[in-house]
């Protein structure tokens, strides 16, 4: 292959300036800015200042060590409750999987923060539980507003993950070690401990290394939970510093490195240990299912059952009831949709922020998905060093929190020698949503270019086609499939998006997420979850569309 300097020389130079200008120049911004704190300020005055800082302030000790530990116990709760759905839908003949896979894509698509104040609804002093059920003990509501009740919030929103990487990995791998081990008189608990779990191993750490790193970055639960539970964490904080006076930017840009360097180090060393057991590419077995008796159906589905009420059941229920209900009287509400006629009003805030919602993340989907695709395209086809810097450049969004990005953008487009005013705009919101999850279609396109030659384009180029025409007529069509689906991912985690929103959002506008967060702070509890409820039904409804386009 001829290098990708003389090969692809615009298009290379191009995709890197785009990833650059996103992804590179914030965070370079932002790690020079924690150094030197008064740099936008043209001195470079205080070095270190903002480190020392940190060492000088005990509570920061306690939000590392609770931001990590915390991570860590979603991650293991998360392996807890999706290890078994993996095993149960990749080697058991376990009846309706179609409607348990839905059952955890369900938490996946709710976001963790909505989770979060529905359960706050159900379990606070005079909530659901306490209306529908009597009076709940204490102990019960105690141990839920603290530590372990935010850890389990966290890992019912994530534990879908683990749950479809154990399934993909098991559907993977041969089965003649296990039916050897089987024969020769190994019970099915050797089998597991011994063969199984070691070649299970990779994807239980990758999934578990998404979980933490996603627990290690959110905001929305801590934000929401976390103070709740007198649980202070390193995002909440960092949240707080950058928009409550007076502004400690100094320390917050401190604290986000210090942040993107934890998540950096779990990273590569969760990749390294992934990599020391990893047994290679196999193919699906080709043995059958293990049956299930009727007492194993009903302990499957009771399993899978148990896990989607409540991470997807019960704050669902709770989110509808409270986005209808006027007041309660005797153990029962009294329904309307007033909130919802407040919402949709013409001219209302809320419809307002709806609106602005859909539009900023369909064209932040849009344009994920033509510039993500066409910057994987250059990639695979350059190499050399070139594609190594691009390739890390993509990666940079999807590794580092999206509080630290997010205040990597607010110090690089607001900084004095930027010509163009973008802070303080909606455009401001379009690039954050850009940047930080341009990653996810550069990731599907990546994941489908692997498995397509390259005969056709050099044909089509020996016949004298410009690199454009070769994409567009040849490569796009062979990658629709994956644009699709990176379009549609894309859309719903721009409609969730919260700690980005909240952070870049300008004077007199809002999103959906920041709708939400702001009335249930304000205490207009009822049209929170009349938003919340919308958003959730417009994305399902986007998905559906998409689907049905894409199978046509």
């Amino acid at each position: 292959m001829i290098r990708a300097a003389r090969l692809l020389p615009w298009p290379v130079m191009l995709c890197m300036l785009f990833l650059g200008i996103t992804a590179g120049y914030p965070l370079l911004l932002l790690f020079l800015q924690s150094l030197f704190p008064e740099l936008l300020g043209g001195s470079l005055d205080g070095f270190l200042s903002a480190y020392r800082a940190i060492g000088d302030t005990p509570e920061i000790g306690t939000l590392l060590w609770n931001s990590l530990s915390w991570a860590g116990a979603v991650t293991l709760a998360s392996w807890v409750f999706g290890i078994p759905c993996g095993y149960l839908l990749a080697r058991t003949h376990m009846a309706g999987k179609g409607w348990a896979r839905l059952s955890l894509l369900m938490p996946i698509m709710t976001p963790p923060y909505i989770a979060a104040l529905s359960y706050i609804l159900v379990m606070q002093d005079g909530g659901f539980a306490d209306s529908l059920l009597g009076t709940m003990p204490e102990a019960l509501r105690a141990a839920f507003f603290s530590f372990w009740g935010v850890t389990l919030v966290m890992a019912l929103s994530s534990f879908g993950y683990v749950a479809l990487a154990v399934e993909a990995t098991l559907s993977g791998l041969p089965r003649r070690l296990e039916d050897a081990a089987l024969q020769l008189g190994a019970s099915r608990t050797r089998v597991a401990v011994r063969i199984m779990l070691p070649l299970l191993l990779p994807a239980v750490i990758n999934s578990g290394l998404l979980v933490f790193l996603e627990s290690l970055s959110n905001f929305g639960v801590p934000a929401v939970l976390g103070t709740r539970a007198n649980l202070p964490l390193l995002p909440a904080e960092i949240f707080y510093l950058v928009t409550s006076w007076p502004v400690d930017l100094a320390l917050a840009t401190s604290l986000s490195s210090l942040l993107c360097l934890f998540a950096l180090a779990a990273l590569y060393g969760g990749r390294w240990i992934a990599a020391l057991f990893s047994a290679g590419g196999s193919r699906p077995g080709q043995h059958p299912l293990r049956p299930l008796a009727r007492q194993g159906q009903w302990l499957a589905w009771g399993w899978f059952g148990g896990l989607f009420l409540l991470s997807t059941g019960l704050p669902y229920a709770a989110m509808l009831l409270t986005s209808i209900a006027d007041r309660w009287q005797d153990g029962l509400p009294s329904l309307t949709l007033s909130h919802y006629g407040n919402l949709l009003a013409p001219g209302s805030r809320g419809l307002s922020a709806l609106l602005t919602s859909l539009w900023l993340s369909i064209a932040a989907a849009s344009v994920c998905v033509a510039v993500g695709g066409y910057i994987a395209y250059v990639s695979a086809r350059s190499e050399g060093r070139a594609r190594q810097v691009m390739d890390g450049l993509a990666m940079l969004p999807r590794v580092i929190p999206k509080i630290v990005m997010a205040v990597a953008l607010i110090l690089a487009w607001n900084a004095p020698w930027i010509p163009v005013n973008v802070y303080n705009t909606v455009w401001m919101l379009l690039l954050a949503y850009v940047a930080i999850y341009i990653t996810d279609a550069l990731n599907y396109a990546n994941a489908q270019l692997a498995g397509i030659g390259s005969n056709l384009e050099r044909a089509a180029a020996l016949m004298g086609a410009s690199r454009w025409t070769i994409f567009v007529r040849i490569v796009l069509p062979q990658l629709k499939p994956a644009l699709l689906a990176a379009w549609l991912t894309t859309f719903i985690v721009c409609m969730r998006e919260l700690v980005a929103s909240i952070l870049l959002l300008p004077p007199g506008v809002d999103t959906s997420a920041t709708f939400i967060f702001n009335q249930f702070e304000q205490g207009d509890i009822g049209l929170a979850m009349a938003m919340a409820t919308l958003t959730i039904m417009l994305s399902m409804a986007v998905m559906a569309v998409v689907q049905r386009r894409r199978h046509h």
